[in-house]
């Protein structure tokens, strides 16, 4: 195919029938047609030289990319580099033998496809926000390998994301709670992790990193420093809290705040225990980070005002904040049956306009 041009820029656009892979690119720096045609010929003479042993440089497989390269850049910028690992594993699997260069905004299209379509470990629908969430790995992967000189263009960028519904808000009821304790029973660990997080609305791995160096007891907080976001900030503490850091400091000498009987060390996960308690209660679509939700939801319906709650939340926006004050408001809810209340007594007037009554009559 003849190089274009697309608005401001040519491109070239071939397949290579040597590799059955297509190129295609934009061409920033050509500013004619002839040099648009001569970049096309070099890249077709690269994908010869690749085939028959020309001296030019094959670019890296992605697999030995994303193990040499950017697994090293995320574990020494990412706390979630484990969960990248994981992500970068499906990677490698759908990839697999594939060069850096010869991976094309087509092929991150059907990567994205293939994963929607396919279903979890449990036989449930894949979520649009696991999905964008790889290929955002994916393309953080090919901007390396751009900054690296391997490629010319990360071919993510032309890759739209799915669209996501990021307004559940999910909180655990009264009778919900009720329930669910009962199933926890006698499971102190799991008893206090849930109301620790009932009652400071931080996030899971903000709790299982707790140290005691973070807990100011005479000031009555905690000083929350390893946060998702990398800020500090602090969450003071109520009558349950003060119980549940009473109860950690008589069970064990650690550094850690909470820490797993069977290995002494840090708590790193509640295994299946709390989705069996949900489970068991009937506490259905309700997650470990639903508990969050809740201590927000209910900050809002004692009228706390959305800057606080940001605060505690850790939110940098007010627009995360607004979720729980929109979804939860009780004020609204008593105005709108104190309207309701009046009516029935009569002692609402309706003023009718003199067109209006003229319709009436």
């Amino acid at each position: 195919m003849a190089v274009r041009k697309r608005g401001s820029y040519w491109w070239y656009d071939f397949r290579c029938n040597i590799h059955k892979t297509r190129h295609r690119a934009s061409l920033r720096e050509a500013r004619t047609k002839a040099q648009a045609e001569q970049a096309q010929a070099n890249k077709r003479l690269e994908c010869f030289g690749a085939a028959y042993g020309s001296a030019q440089r094959q670019t890296p497989k992605l697999s030995e990319f994303i193990d040499k390269t950017y697994m090293t850049w995320a574990k020494t910028n990412k706390k979630s580099w484990r969960d990248d690992e994981l992500i970068c594993n499906v990677i490698k699997a759908h990839f697999k033998g594939k060069r850096l260069a010869d991976i094309s905004p087509m092929d991150v299209e059907r990567f994205k496809k293939l994963r929607h379509d396919t279903p979890t470990r449990h036989e449930e629908a894949r979520s649009p926000a696991t999905v964008n969430r790889e290929l955002t790995i994916l393309s953080r992967v090919l901007a390396l390998a751009v900054d690296a000189g391997h490629i010319g263009e990360n071919p993510c960028r032309r890759v739209r994301r799915f669209k996501e519904d990021n307004a559940r808000v999910r909180f655990l009821a009264d009778d919900e709670e009720t329930r669910l304790m009962k199933q926890i029973g006698g499971r102190d660990l799991l008893r206090s992790v849930v109301i620790f997080a009932l009652n400071t609305g931080l996030r899971r791995g903000e709790i299982f990193g707790l140290r005691w160096t973070e807990v100011d007891w005479s000031r009555n907080f905690i000083h929350v420093i390893n946060t998702k976001t990398g800020k500090s900030r602090i969450i003071p503490l109520n009558d349950a809290t003060r119980a549940v850091l009473r109860q950690q400091q008589e069970r064990s000498q650690s550094e850690f705040v909470f820490v797993s009987p069977r290995t002494g060390a840090r708590l790193r996960n509640l295994r299946n225990g709390f989705g069996k308690a949900c489970e068991d209660a009937k506490v259905f679509n309700f997650h470990f980070h639903d508990l969050r939700h809740t201590f927000a939801s209910r900050l809002a319906d004692v009228g706390v005002d959305a800057f606080t709650i940001a605060e505690l939340m850790g939110h940098s926006t007010l627009e995360m904040t607004k979720r729980y004050t929109h979804a939860t408001d009780e004020r609204k809810r008593k105005a709108v049956a104190a309207l309701g209340q009046k009516r029935k007594a009569g002692k609402v007037v309706t003023i009718w306009s003199q067109k209006q009554k003229r319709q009436a009559g």
